[in-house]
């Protein structure tokens, strides 16, 4: 997860009711946490996230929160028992059932990966970050199609994450419409998406998503 995609994912945690979350000033040593990270000390603030776990070990967005960060540092193992002592807390903890699908999809387990995908949006069938994480998925196993009806739907719940319209431009690409990727991707550019330059080296077939 890019570390914008990480904000998005910190304001929907602070607008929700976790399962057994602390107090106000809590949700504010989560944000300063989350600041150190977007300014890119990543392992300052997983120490920080697990020094608050010690005080709150209940709190499932914080564990989750870990888990995105250990991801970001390819920390798989420690990622997935993150995701996992959230979901001991909250089994419907939607976010960290796409964070371990996430950690399935690193490791070539497609199936597993797409079942944590699935069993997010049974939870919620509005979250975005679960849709645009299967499309890599379907693009890998050559189901373009299916690819594009995911991607589209994470753009239609939300048009604002760049990564999403990144993906959804790679999905038009697969699926043989120059038009509507080119539009993508500038509106991709717009938004703050900073790798462009992959972008094209897929388009020109420098790069690929399939395996």
């Amino acid at each position: 997860m890019t570390r914008l995609g990480f904000v998005v994912m910190l304001l929907v945690f602070t607008s929700c009711n976790s399962t057994l979350f602390t107090a106000k000033e809590d949700l504010g040593r989560l944000n300063q946490i989350a600041e150190i990270f977007l300014q890119g000390d990543t392992e300052k603030a997983i120490v920080e996230m697990e020094d608050y776990l010690n005080s709150f070990p209940n709190d499932d967005q914080a564990w989750t929160i870990l888990g995105n960060m250990y991801e970001e540092e390819d920390r798989i193992d420690e990622a997935q028992a993150a995701f996992e002592s959230a979901l001991k807390l909250n089994p419907r903890k939607f976010e960290a059932l796409t964070g371990l699908g996430i950690l399935h999809r690193h490791r070539g387990d497609y199936d597993e990966a797409m079942k944590a995908y699935e069993s997010a949006l049974k939870i919620d069938g509005t979250y975005a970050q679960a849709y645009t994480s299967m499309v890599t998925i379907a693009l890998k196993r050559n189901e373009d199609l299916k690819g594009l009806e995911y991607a589209r739907k994470a753009y239609d719940l939300e048009n604002t994450n760049p990564a999403i319209a990144a993906n959804l431009a790679i999905a038009y690409h697969y699926n043989n419409d120059p038009e509507n990727r080119d539009a993508l991707t500038r509106v991709a550019e717009q938004l703050g998406y900073d790798k462009i330059e992959v972008l094209y080296q897929i388009y020109s077939g420098e790069l690929t998503v399939r395996d």
